[in-house]
C-alpha cells in the first residue's frame, strides 16, 4: 500500500512538522485556485493537482525507500508538492516585484514583455520560489534552511539543472540532511505523469467558450488517458483515445515522459544513495 506513505511517516516521526504541513493545507486550498484568474481555460493546477503529485511521489519512491527518508525530507517534499505551482496564481503586485528579481535570459527577444500570462506560465517555477521566500512565515516554515530546501524542490519541478550541485546540493537543516536533487527529481517525474483525465475539471470538457486550438487538443489528450499506474518498474498510461487522431499524440506524450523519467533516474543515481525504480513507460489501450 503506497498511499499516504510520506504523510504517515511525517506524522509518526515528527508531529510538529506534520502539524505545520497540515495547517498550511488549509491556507493553500483557496490560494492554489487563484491561477484560474489568469488561466481560466488551463489544465488543473489547483490543490487537487498538488494532491495527485504527492500521491505519485509516494508511488515513485515506494515503501522501502520512504523508510530511508528523514522526516524533514518528507516535510520538504510534501510542502514542495503543494507549493510548486503557487507562482501560477500570483497577483499583479507580486508579479511586478518578483519580475525585478528574475533573470529572463533572452526570453523577451521572442516574446511580448507585456504578455503577463505568458511570462508567468514560462517562469512559474521561479515565481513560485520567490513567493515561498516572501510568504514563508504564512506557511509556518520552521527555519531558513527548510525554506531554502522547499524553494529548490519547488523550482526543480521544471527546466532547472538538477545535476548542478551548487543549486541542488544537500541542505543541512538542524541534524537532518535534505537531498534536494533527489526530492526534486521525484517531484519532477510525479508532476510529469499527472496527465490523466481528472487533470481537467469536468466543466472544462464541455466549456464551449474554450476555442483555443492548443487548449482543445490538450484537453482531448488528457481526456484520452483514463489513469496512470505507477508500478515497481513501469509507468503505465491506461488510455482510451477519444479519436484515432489522438493515438500518435499519446505516443508523443509517452516519449516525453520517458525522457523525463530517464533524466530523473540519472539525477537520483548521481546525487544520492536512493533510486527511481521505474524504468519504462507503457501505453495500454
Amino acid at each position: 500500500m503506497e498511499n499516504y506513505l510520506l504523510e504517515r511517516k511525517l506524522r509518526d516521526e515528527d508531529k510538529n512538522l506534520h502539524r505545520r504541513a497540515a495547517e498550511s493545507v488549509f491556507v493553500l486550498q483557496t490560494m492554489l485556485s487563484k491561477y484560474l484568474t489568469r488561466f481560466p481555460d488551463f489544465t488543473d493546477h489547483s490543490f487537487l493537482h498538488s494532491m495527485n503529485v504527492i500521491d505519485y511521489c509516494n508511488r515513485i519512491i515506494g515503501d522501502d525507500q520512504i523508510k530511508k527518508l528523514c522526516p524533514e525530507e518528507c516535510y520538504v517534499l510534501i510542502m514542495g508538492c503543494y507549493l510548486h505551482d503557487i507562482g501560477m496564481g500570483i497577483g499583479s503586485h507580486d508579479f511586478a516585484e518578483f519580475s525585478q528579481k528574475l533573470d529572463f535570459g533572452d526570453y523577451f527577444d521572442n516574446h511580448d514583455r507585456e504578455d503577463e500570462a505568458a511570462t508567468v506560465r514560462a517562469f512559474h517555477n521561479e515565481y513560485s520560489g520567490l513567493f515561498i521566500r516572501k510568504y514563508s512565515k504564512l506557511f509556518d516554515i520552521p527555519s531558513d534552511a527548510m525554506t531554502r530546501a522547499i524553494i529548490q524542490v519547488s523550482r526543480g519541478h521544471r527546466k532547472t539543472d538538477l545535476l548542478d550541485r551548487s543549486e541542488f546540493g544537500n541542505i543541512q537543516a538542524g541534524d537532518a540532511i535534505i537531498r534536494t536533487a533527489y526530492l526534486s527529481a521525484v517531484m519532477r517525474l510525479a508532476d510529469e505523469i499527472d496527465v490523466a483525465s481528472d487533470r481537467n475539471p469536468i466543466l472544462l470538457f464541455g466549456n464551449k467558450t474554450v476555442t483555443d486550438e492548443i487548449s482543445i487538443i490538450e484537453f482531448g489528450l488528457h481526456k484520452s488517458i483514463l489513469y496512470v499506474d505507477v508500478g515497481d518498474d513501469t509507468v503505465t498510461l491506461h488510455t482510451r483515445p477519444i479519436t484515432a487522431a489522438y493515438r500518435p499524440k499519446i505516443e508523443m506524450l509517452a516519449e516525453k515522459i520517458t525522457d523525463t523519467l530517464n533524466y530523473c533516474r540519472t539525477v537520483a543515481e548521481q546525487t544520492s544513495d536512493l533510486r527511481i525504480r521505474q524504468k519504462r513507460v507503457i501505453i495500454q489501450e
